[in-house]
């Protein structure tokens, strides 16, 4: 039968034989397999996913293209040879899931998974067996979340997914920074500010970078990007905190070894475990959301 595999970074495809072959999805029927991807570890309502997806269409009308959009999702991914229910299966109560118990490959799981391994690590415990699984987990990252879908909760899953992967930039500029490896923490930077150009801290920390690995005159061009960039997307000059730095490297005065990236590895471990407690938190509110939502579902399709 072989393994699904799907991919949802820059668009969403589907395969059971290792890419030779596409399987062929109409866009609804993307959007429909990546949300019941990317919401897995649960069962949904058959009204909701139809207001979900037809909203514009009245209740009767909007439930018969779910169940459309179904069948022919089903026949997609269960072709003749593969049993059904294997990928898609039904509640008790008629509700849609994924089966994620079924032999399955999804590069967002993967991602989430392997990003998730390596943040929580101190720098002083990371080994170069983490970095190399970290860069090739990133590499999943072929283009934003379900490029083309602009849902409000593909939106949601977008941006959270691209801020992990900008998390993830950051730490291993962070490292490299710290271990002096100023050409792989610059190139780092700069893919950091090809994502988010606004980022002034990343600009900052680009040009310490510069200035630390003797090019002085690229520091400079780093602040005059930097300043362009906030005078025509925001209309504001950069922060004191910015010009100060830049004047301090046109005067080439570091005395007082304020240029040093990031501060003392102390600065770093603090940051990084506000960073965990703050994800920490985030994973418990969004598990209280879920239970909320399936309280409330409860109650309205109860005629009672």
């Amino acid at each position: 039968m072989g393994i699904l595999q799907v991919g949802l970074f820059g668009g969403v495809r589907a395969t059971h034989n290792n890419w030779t072959t596409e399987i062929q999805l109409t866009r609804e029927n993307q959007g429909l397999l990546a949300y019941l991807l990317l919401q897995r570890h649960r069962f949904h309502s058959r009204e909701i996913l139809a207001d979900m997806f037809w909203g514009e269409h009245n209740q009767q009308k909007a439930r018969g293209s779910l169940n459309t959009a179904l069948w022919k999702l089903k026949k997609a991914l269960e072709p003749e040879g593969i049993p059904t229910g294997t990928y898609l299966k039904n509640s008790h109560a008629g509700e849609v899931g994924f089966n994620n118990e079924s032999p399955y490959w999804l590069d967002v799981e993967v991602f989430e998974r392997g990003i998730d391994q390596i943040l929580v690590r101190p720098f002083d415990e990371v080994k170069e067996s983490h970095l190399a699984e970290l860069d090739k987990v990133l590499r999943l990252y072929r283009g934003d979340l379900l490029e083309g879908l602009y849902s409000d909760w593909a939106l949601r899953e977008r941006e959270r997914l691209r801020s992990l992967y900008v998390r993830s930039l950051v730490y291993l500029l962070q490292f490299h920074g710290l271990h002096k490896e100023y050409e792989k923490a610059i190139a780092y930077g700069q893919q950091i500010l090809h994502l988010d150009p606004l980022r002034e801290e990343i600009h900052r920390e680009v040009m310490k970078l510069y200035l630390v690995n003797g090019q002085r005159a690229l520091a400079v061009r780093q602040y005059e990007i930097c300043r362009s960039t906030l005078s025509q997307e925001l209309g504001i000059s950069p922060m004191e905190d910015t010009q100060a730095l830049y004047a301090q490297i046109v005067t080439n005065n570091d005395e007082s070894g304020s240029l040093m990236i990031l501060g003392k590895q102390s600065a770093v471990e603090q940051a990084l475990r506000q960073l965990r407690e703050a994800n920490q938190a985030i994973d418990l509110a969004k598990e209280q959301i879920q239970q909320a939502l399936q309280v409330l579902a409860k109650f309205s399709n109860d005629p009672e």
